[in-house]
């Protein structure tokens, strides 16, 4: 099985140039380390099932516009789970891109 780190990459190198917000579920191989896992990577603001023992998580990235962890950022929480022995699955939930912000009348 592939590190997290790579099937990061793998996501990324499917994405085209202009990719700007991801959605992804992280799937924990064991259930018995969501909470090592989910303190490893709390700076991608990774939110579970009802349980800590649901198996998963789930997160979003922004690469420039949007709510979400910078991209290199959430590769190198998933190499922090590499280098601490938690493998797991890295899907691809939805993904938007060419995305342009709308300006605004702003504060009101």
């Amino acid at each position: 099985m592939a590190t997290l780190a790579q099937q990061w990459d793998a996501v990324i190198g499917d994405e085209p140039a202009d990719w700007e917000n991801l959605f992804l579920e992280l799937k924990i191989s064991d259930n018995d380390r969501m909470e090592e896992a989910g303190l490893a990577i709390c700076t991608l603001n990774p939110w579970h099932g009802e349980s800590w023992r649901s198996g998963w998580f789930r997160f979003r990235v922004a690469r420039t516009f949007g709510y979400g962890a910078d991209d290199a950022l959430a590769r190198n929480m998933l190499a922090k789970l590499d280098t601490r022995g938690i493998a797991g699955e890295l899907t691809l939930l939805r993904s938007v891109d060419h995305f342009l912000p709308v300006h605004t009348q702003g504060t009101v």
